[in-house]
Order: structure tokens, then sequence, then C-alpha cells
């Protein structure tokens, strides 16, 4: 029974938002499900000069619809891409989550016969609407957790390419909890980001007591397998899935790094194989996410003829501990040049910082 958000009280929720992530260091982000009630909040502070990131809208498939649906995205691309907003992207729900059993999976779950999972959109209607969706020229940002909808996600961009030629198109898939590992070279193969949340690739509770008690040791070894996909020459980017979980990049880059709690919570890394290094952590932050939102020829790199969206933290990243970089702290962030968290005088606390872009 509660009222609808006044058009006021949007804008506010948003400076707010805008404030607590660019005191993170975060100059840009894709939405993941963007109504027009948020567009015209974007729209109206990007008009009032107050839109201090750069944000790619991802507008929301609902998936009980089908092609109708286009012509709508096509006009909202055209209505509210303007400044700092680019609202070019459409996010496809395919499956659920593994903690209940509703992501989708090529085997029955472990002690659930017959139970595979949901898929969200029929697969061959997949096909058809990422066709569309393709030839349009509208950047696909796909959720698939479970193996199957991996599959179905790519098997969908196998198609458009074979339909519409390889194009410069940058579909992700999100989340990607468990693989099977036959499909991690298409990723490459088939220029598809591998989008991974990194804050959840190590033991948590969820892990250990609603996901692994379900999976052969065989299929759990292909959890999270970020340093797999590194290692196939796929591009891998990072996010947060904010609200769900952190926001902070340094608790993820921490974790991707050590596959250990960020926050002290485990002590041994969980599938060690799937680690990777510091400067692919930050890349998967910086230029690659960069790619991700076509930003990439104007941001996520420090290099002349670039915008200046740089942080600066307190403590040099290659100078500390692995497992201590989620204590480091943003003490100025910079869009464009201009500061957005902190100011140019920087005082003592600086001590060498990195510079990163997202």
């Amino acid at each position: 029974h509660a009222p609808p958000y006044t058009p006021e009280e949007r804008r506010e929720g948003l400076r707010f938002a805008l404030r607590m992530l660019n005191g993170l260091g975060i100059t840009s982000f894709q939405d993941a499900s963007v109504q027009t009630e948020s567009l015209e909040a974007y729209r109206a502070l990007n008009e009032k000069g107050e839109l201090t990131m750069r944000v790619v809208a991802s507008l929301w498939w609902e998936r009980d619809q089908g092609e109708e649906q286009i012509p709508g995205f096509i006009e909202a691309r055209r209505r509210y891409t303007r400044g700092r907003v680019r609202a070019t992207t459409v996010k496809i729900m395919q499956d659920g989550v593994m903690e209940v059993q509703t992501a989708a999976m090529l085997e029955p779950y472990k002690g659930k016969p017959g139970v595979r999972g949901l898929t969200m959109v029929e697969p061959e209607a997949l096909k058809k609407y990422v066709t569309r969706l393709d030839q349009e020229g509208v950047q696909v940002h796909f959720h698939a957790i479970g193996d199957a909808a991996i599959r179905e996600c790519l098997d969908a961009v196998e198609a458009a390419r074979s339909r519409n030629g390889a194009r410069d198109s940058r579909h992700h898939i999100s989340h990607l909890e468990i693989f099977h590992p036959a499909d991690i070279p298409r990723f490459r193969a088939l220029g598809v980001v591998a989008n991974f949340q990194p804050l959840w690739a190590y033991a948590d509770d969820y892990i250990v007591k609603l996901t692994l008690p379900f999976l052969e040791p065989e299929r759990a070894r292909w959890l999270y397998p970020i340093g797999s996909l590194y290692r196939s020459g796929a591009v891998v980017a990072f996010g947060s899935d904010w609200s769900v979980s952190s926001a902070n990049p340094l608790e993820e880059i921490e974790t991707a790094v050590t596959r250990m709690g960020a926050l002290g919570d485990t002590k041994e890394p969980f599938i060690p194989e799937e680690r990777i290094d510091l400067p692919e952590a930050l890349a998967a932050f910086t230029i690659n996410a960069a790619y991700v939102n076509f930003q990439n020829d104007k941001t996520g790199s420090i290099e002349p003829g670039k915008l200046a969206d740089l942080i600066v933290l307190d403590h040099n990243l290659f100078g500390i501990k692995p497992e201590a970089i989620s204590d480091a702290k943003v003490v100025l962030t910079l869009l464009g040049g201009q500061p957005v968290h902190g100011d140019l005088s920087l005082g003592d606390g600086a001590q060498g910082g990195v510079g990163m872009s997202r």
C-alpha cells in the first residue's frame, strides 16, 4: 500500500546513490534494470548538470512479452540517449539463482531428481529476440547463472551472428556462476564479454550451505571460473550487482585476487586455480568495463587524449598484501578532470595512489 515515489523522491534517491558510488571511486556504471521513471530521473539530473556518472541504462525485457517490446526500446534509446546517459542496452533475465535451484542447469541438481531450474525465455524464442535486437544495434545484457542458461545465451548470440554477421555488439553475460567447461572458449569466439561479480567467488554461506550440497565435486569445480575465462582470451569485466551486494570495487578486486572473503570471513582460497592477479582484476574494473560500455576510446585507461575519469587511493595496491586491498580508501574521484569526490588538495594522506576508472 506504499504510495509511488514522486519524481523528486526519485531524483533525490539518485543523488544519494551518485554520492555513494563516486565515494567508492566509480565514474561509470551500467544500470541493469531501468524503467521510464528511472530514465526520467537520469534525464533530469543530466539536464541540470548534476549527473556525476557516465550511465548506460539497461532497459528491462519483460519475459512474458515478445518482439512487440522492441520498438519501445528503440524509442527510449532515441529519447533518452544524450549527455552522460545512453539507453542503449536491453537486460534479459534467462534464469534464477543456485540457492533455491532456479538457476537453469544442464543436469539435475544433486539430490533433486529432475530439478534443473528455470529457463525464463524459451531458447528458440531467445535466439529470435537477440537476433532482432542485434540487428537494431542494441546491446544485450544477459542474466545467466546456471550452465544451461549460459549456453542458451551463447547460442542466441551465435544465432544472431549467423544471421546478421559479426558486429561490434559487445553483448555480455552477467553473474556466470557455474559453467560447463566446453562453453568457456565460446566467449572469445563469439565476442561475448564475461561479466562477473567477483565478490561472490569465495566460500561464503551461500556457497557452502546452499550451493555445494547440490553439486557433484566435478561440477562444483566450475563455480566462478574467472581465471579460466581470462586464460581463454575472453574479455572479462567486473561489476557489483549493487544493491544486492557491495558496490565497493576494492572488496571485489581483493576477492578476485585471493578467492577469500574481503572482510576476513574466510581464510582459505576457494578454487584457488581460478584466482587472477592484480593487473587483471584492475583491468576488469577499468578498461574492460569501459569496453563493455562502449567507452574504451574515451576512458578506462590513463593515456593522452582520454577523459580524466580517475581516482586516487590512500595506498598503492601494488605495495600492500592482497588481503589488505579492501582496506584502501578513495581520497579523490575525478570525472572528466573535475572532482566529484574529495578535492584536489590531497594533503599528506595519499601514498602513491593507483588511478582507476570504471
